[in-house]
C-alpha cells in the first residue's frame, strides 16, 4: 500500500505546484492589467502651422480652408509626384555603390524646387484665404501659424 500512496503524493504535489504557478501567473495579469496606464481622452498633440489654424477657426471657416487645401492638393498633383519621385531618386543616389555627386545635387535641387513650388502656391491659397477673414479671425490666423517662430523670437537662447 505504500506505492499507491507514494504515488498520489506525488501527483498532488506536483498538482499543487502547477497551481500555484498558475494562480501567481493569473494573479500577475490581472494587476498588469489593473494597473496598465489608462489611455487620456482628448489629449491633442501639438499641431502647428495649418493645423493649429484649423483648430482655432470657426466650423465654418474651417471647412473652408479644408477644402482650399484640398483643391489646392488636388490641382498640383503633378508637382507632388516630381517631389516625390525625385526625393525617391536621391535616396537611390545615396544607396548606389558609387556616389555620382552631379546626379545628387541635382536629385535634391528638383526636390527642393518643387517643394518650394508647391509651398509657395500653398501660401498664396492661404493668403487668399486671409483676405475673406475678419481682423480676428485673421489675426488667429498669423498666431497660430507663426507661434512657433514667435517663441523662438522670444527666446534665442533656447534650441
Amino acid at each position: 500500500m505504500t506505492q499507491p500512496t507514494q504515488h498520489f503524493k506525488a501527483v498532488l504535489a506536483v498538482s499543487l505546484v502547477l497551481n500555484v504557478f498558475l494562480i501567481g501567473g493569473l494573479a500577475g495579469g490581472l494587476y498588469q492589467w489593473h494597473n496598465q496606464a489608462k489611455p487620456v481622452q482628448n489629449l491633442a498633440l501639438p499641431q502647428h502651422g495649418v493645423r493649429q489654424v484649423m483648430l482655432q477657426l470657426p466650423p465654418a471657416k474651417r471647412r473652408e480652408l479644408r477644402q482650399m487645401l484640398r483643391q489646392t492638393r488636388e490641382d498640383n498633383q503633378a508637382l507632388i509626384a516630381d517631389s516625390r519621385q525625385a526625393r525617391l531618386d536621391v535616396i537611390r543616389q545615396l544607396q548606389a555603390p558609387n556616389l555620382d555627386r552631379g546626379a545628387l545635387d541635382s536629385d535634391l535641387g528638383r526636390a527642393r524646387d518643387a517643394d518650394i513650388s508647391l509651398r509657395a502656391k500653398v501660401d498664396a491659397n492661404i493668403a487668399d484665404f486671409a483676405a475673406t477673414l475678419p481682423t480676428a479671425e485673421r489675426q488667429t490666423l498669423a498666431d497660430s501659424l507663426y507661434a512657433r517662430s514667435n517663441v523662438k523670437a522670444r527666446n534665442p537662447n533656447k534650441n
